[in-house]
């Protein structure tokens, strides 16, 4: 009972945290449902849908071809991690 008890404030924390971020998805699918018929990228669009773009360093310095993560932070979701999708799609090298 007492480790139930010394749990509940993070198990309240990680409730909190699931609510606000389901109340954000909420908000991001009905500003996008707004906009179906997008035919250009404006920079009122951008600044309505992102938060900030992250482009990190290439893994191997003055390489053309080498692999550079970018991350889009979106309004009222987050960071959306697409590396995983992507692994799972490219071609298996033999």
């Amino acid at each position: 009972m007492t480790a139930l008890r010394e749990k509940l404030p993070d198990l309240e924390a990680v409730i909190h945290r699931l609510r606000e971020q389901v109340c954000g998805t909420d908000h991001f699918i009905a500003l996008a449902k707004k906009y179906t018929d997008i035919r250009e990228l404006t920079p009122e669009l951008l600044r309505l849908f992102i938060r900030k773009i992250v482009v990190h360093e290439k893994d191997v310095k003055w390489s053309k071809h080498a692999r550079q993560t970018v991350e889009i932070h979106y309004n009222d979701i987050g960071c959306v991690d697409t590396q995983a999708d992507e692994a799972k799609s490219a071609p298996e090298s033999a």
